[in-house]
């Protein structure tokens, strides 16, 4: 196993409850109206009908499911690339801890992946191309479901014509071993992603939880046909509040199931890219919730927080209430980690 101190990870407790995450058809005439109400609603949706190819999402979970099942050391060659690169049981620098071991490499330069075994390699290539380009086209419904230019936050993450991917473009194995010790035993802790959207494909093992609004937490189901798609920290700041960036985590697999393996796609900016409530989506009166800052502040103060850290906190303003001001619910936990 890898993790070998059970001690310092906390347990994740949920109520089993009927599903309330939103299904949306990319495909459908309605899908940018479905896809705003689910991020103003619950701020994360199932996407069905989203193009990328069984075959390419297979061939990589199988790929990755040999890499895992590696002896420790061998995989540890591969984590001479921090942040990047295979890590186990870690999360961040700052003292978290979780019941998994994961592959986190960058897109726009390739660290993490270059001393990976060519086969896998070539794979995660060939997928992050695939789910980045639904990433894409999300943000596209996300604009036109809030009445923006359909490119007003696409070209965030994927810069101009001509321009490089932000830096904040990531893509990150998770793979969470069965845990013959304990049930319940978190793999990954709650927090919120702090990108601009994060896409999720995972097994048909299941532990993924997200909290409502009202501080509920309660099970995703598995479903390895579908995508689920996660509105980020910084979209929350982008739109003032309007949608709402979701606070999640995983629990891994008691003993005798299967490991669950994710792919997550994290679409962020470059350093450079402003991050403040979007001019012509405020209503006329409307204040900003929250300063400017650009993607590499943000990252450069999250880098020294914990997993369950506010880290919107030192960005956010405090105005007496207005009836022409957006009022959501409080930011959430930002998480700690890429």
């Amino acid at each position: 196993m890898v993790p070998d101190i059970i001690d310092p990870i906390p347990l994740a407790k949920c109520r089993k409850e009927a599903s309330v995450v939103p299904t949306v058809d990319l495909s459908a005439p309605g899908a940018a109206a479905a896809v705003a109400d689910a991020c103003r609603g619950v701020g994360f949706f199932r996407a069905t009908n989203h193009g990328v190819p069984a075959t390419l999402a297979d061939a990589l979970e199988a790929l990755a499911a040999a890499f895992f099942a590696l002896p420790h050391d061998e995989k540890m060659e591969h984590a001479s690339a921090r942040p990047f690169g295979y890590g186990s049981k870690s999360i961040g620098s700052n003292g978290d801890v979780g019941w998994l071991e994961y592959l986190l490499l960058s897109v726009a330069t390739g660290s993490g992946s270059s001393t990976l075994p060519p086969p896998l390699r070539a794979a995660m290539e060939e997928y992050t191309c695939a789910v980045r380009d639904v990433g894409g086209r999300v943000l596209e419904l996300m604009a036109e479901g809030l009445g923006l230019d359909r490119g007003a936050l696409r070209r965030m993450v994927a810069g101009k014509d001509g321009e490089e991917s932000g830096a904040g473009e990531m893509v990150r194995v998770n793979h969470y071993p069965a845990c013959p010790l304990a049930s319940g035993v978190t793999g990954f802790g709650e927090h919120t992603d702090p990108q601009i959207v994060s896409v999720l494909r995972s097994n048909r093992t299941g532990g993924l939880q997200i909290m409502l609004r009202d501080g509920r937490w309660v099970p995703v189901a598995p479903d390895p046909d579908s995508l689920f798609v996660n509105v980020g920290d910084s979209l929350q700041v982008l739109t003032n509040g309007r949608f709402h960036s979701v606070k999640h985590r995983v629990a891994a697999p008691e003993a005798g199931k299967l490991a669950r393996l994710s792919v997550i796609y994290f679409g962020g900016p470059a350093a450079s890219q402003r991050i403040a409530p979007l001019p012509e989506l405020l209503k006329e009166g409307e204040e900003s919730l929250y300063k400017d800052f650009t993607w590499g502040e943000y990252m450069k103060a999250a880098y020294k927080t914990r997993l369950g850290d506010n880290r919107l906190s030192p960005f956010e303003l405090h105005h007496c209430s207005s009836s022409n001001a957006v009022q959501p619910q409080p930011p959430p936990h930002v998480a700690p980690v890429h």
